[in-house]
């Protein structure tokens, strides 16, 4: 599917979540051609929860009609909690499988590869993944980071020893406030990634009514520059008789979700009602093409998307450090 279901929220790490509240947003999902799931043993206890709901949901979706995707290398907020060995590489897929409940992987991610030493992911990570892909437990292997150029060089350097990536997961690069990733999909494409994941159209929280969480890495000067957007859209709603259903939150998955050069786009949801809107919204984002300079139909929202992409345009090149 174009839109896959990112299950870092089910880590309460965006607030609390229940066990009922997941298996609806699951339900939702599937219910709506949603067929991937993305996770992490870094996210808290995610894959615990995501393996529990989609063992109630059994019935309903056989382990056959989605694909799962996880990762491995992380495993916590400090540099100890980093373990990309081969040993580790195969304990962490057996973890995954049995929290899970599933007998393989659809794809397995190294997480946050610019956080170790590059030479352990080409030399160590990567061959014993695709080892285990050989074997039929991985089917698809891959990289997840934030730097772009990390990411890339990673790739291109897959590519020239003959084992290209499957899949390159690039997060909070493409959004209103930062559109670096475009230019990038040519040269990975070129560097044989079959599969380009753009994550987290909300920017981890950022680019929503409610306060983001407060361990966000954005600068102060984007966090300003966001509550101006946010002030601009509650004066708009309290001064006006619209009717428009206007949030920062759809405005952001919109433009997001426009961009059609990758080839699936991850977005978290707390509830069925926030699935249910997420994809609404994507639909819509499909007419209107903003990424590539459609526009709103009513003036009014227009309006204030213009007003939002000003504010937010010194910062499209803006990247915060990382690791």
């Amino acid at each position: 599917s174009k839109i896959g279901l990112g299950c870092g929220v089910f880590s309460g790490a965006y607030g609390p979540i229940s066990h009922k509240d997941i298996v609806g947003v699951i339900r939702t999902a599937f219910s709506n051609g949603v067929n991937m799931v993305d996770t992490s043993p870094y996210y808290n206890d995610s894959e615990i929860k995501l393996g529990k709901a989609l063992l109630e949901l059994k019935a309903e979706f056989p382990r056959s009609s989605y694909c799962i995707s996880t990762k491995l290398g992380r495993y916590g907020y400090h540099k100890s909690d980093f373990d990309y060995s081969a040993e580790r590489v195969v304990s962490s897929v057996k973890e995954s499988m049995r929290r899970l409940h599933t007998e393989y992987l659809d794809s397995v991610l190294c997480h946050d590869v610019e956080f170790v030493d590059m030479a352990q992911i080409i030399d160590v990570t990567l061959p014993k993944l695709f080892e285990l892909k050989q074997n039929g437990i991985v089917r698809q292997v891959g990289i997840s980071g934030y730097p772009l150029d990390v990411l890339l060089r990673i790739a291109q350097m897959q590519y020239e020893r003959g084992y290209p990536i499957d899949i390159c997961l690039s997060y909070c690069n493409f959004n209103l406030h930062c559109q670096r990733l475009p230019e990038y999909v040519p040269l990975l494409r070129a560097a044989g990634v079959k599969t380009i994941i753009a994550a987290s159209p909300l920017s981890m929280g950022l680019l929503q009514q409610d306060t983001p969480p407060d361990w966000h890495p954005a600068n102060s000067e984007l966090k300003k520059a966001v509550l101006k957007c946010k002030a601009l859209i509650r004066l708009f709603i309290s001064s006006s008789n619209s009717t428009h259903d206007i949030s920062l939150e759809k405005i952001a998955e919109s433009f997001a979700f426009s961009l059609n050069s990758v080839d699936l786009h991850l977005v978290g949801a707390k509830s069925s009602a926030e699935m249910t809107c997420a994809l609404e919204v994507y639909k819509q984002a499909q007419q209107l093409q903003l990424a590539s300079g459609g526009t709103y139909p009513d003036n009014d929202t227009q309006k204030i998307y213009e007003q939002i992409r000003q504010i937010l345009q010194p910062f499209k090149d803006y990247t915060w450090p990382s690791p």
